[in-house]
């Protein structure tokens, strides 16, 4: 505790900064310690404390730096420090004063190995930003791979509507129309059944299903447009079968949204 002054305040001591290095010149804290810690165990505590500090800052600097080379480039410091500055970093930074003159002295001068490592650095973000898009992309093109493979898996089987088909309308016959029917026979078919069965009104459910109703609110027979069934010839049926209850009083009603 050689550069350690005494105060007024026998409590209070101030300590020079020579201790530490003589980094700051002019400057000097000042301390004050409980009433019920001697002068000795202050002093040893001090001392085990900087012992511990310096141990600590040798080995990783020994670990991590070479300080001969560091010592040979740098100039010796000598700064004015403010007293909110001082503050700052010995509270907040994880930077000494001297790394942070470091960087200014290597930004100021534009040393040729920090300007290579600047312009490395620049290169290394640019292959991380390729890898990034190339991953992007690569994501898009699974998303709509599998977005391509969910359309073709909601596409519904013939075997699975006329499951759902006799599900709902058990006590109705279901007629199944492929590409062995012409259009015109089709429409001759359904046109024969509406009036054999005195209907009263006729649904399309959208390019699926046909199925007519009778008075009692009976429905005897349903039309089934397999998926194989070329959709004009649909169109051309439903429009015959319109103008025909048109033109007999029966009422036509086209369902476009349902769940098939």
């Amino acid at each position: 505790m050689t550069n350690q002054k005494r105060t007024e305040n026998p409590r209070k001591f101030v300590f020079g900064n020579e201790r530490f290095g003589g980094y700051y010149s002019p400057g000097e804290f000042e301390f004050n310690w409980a009433d019920d810690l001697s002068r000795q165990d202050f002093e040893k505590m001090f001392s085990e404390r900087m012992e511990a500090l310096h141990k600590k800052g040798n080995d990783f600097a020994e670990e991590f730096f070479d300080h001969k080379s560091k010592k040979e480039n740098l100039k010796p410091l000598s700064i004015r420090v403010k007293p909110h500055t001082k503050e700052f970093f010995k509270k907040h930074s994880i930077l000494s004063p001297r790394d942070v003159l470091e960087m200014y002295e290597n930004y100021n001068n534009g040393s040729e190995a920090f300007i290579n490592s600047l312009i490395e650095d620049e290169k290394n973000l640019e292959k991380e930003l390729v890898e990034v898009q190339e991953k992007l992309h690569n994501a898009r093109l699974f998303r709509d791979k599998l977005n391509d493979m969910g359309s073709e898996m909601d596409i519904s089987t013939d075997g699975d509507k006329l499951a759902k088909l006799q599900n709902e309308y058990k006590n109705t016959e279901i007629k199944q129309i492929g590409n062995e029917s012409p259009a015109g026979k089709v429409e001759q078919d359904i046109i024969r059944d509406i009036q054999i069965y005195n209907t009263v009104d006729v649904s399309v459910y959208g390019e699926e299903y046909i199925i007519i109703t009778v008075y009692t609110n009976a429905q005897p027979v349903l039309y089934y447009f397999k998926n194989e069934y070329p959709n004009e010839d649909i169109s051309k049926i439903t429009d015959k079968i319109k103008e025909y209850c048109t033109k007999n009083n029966i009422d036509f009603r086209s369902f476009e949204e349902f769940d098939l």
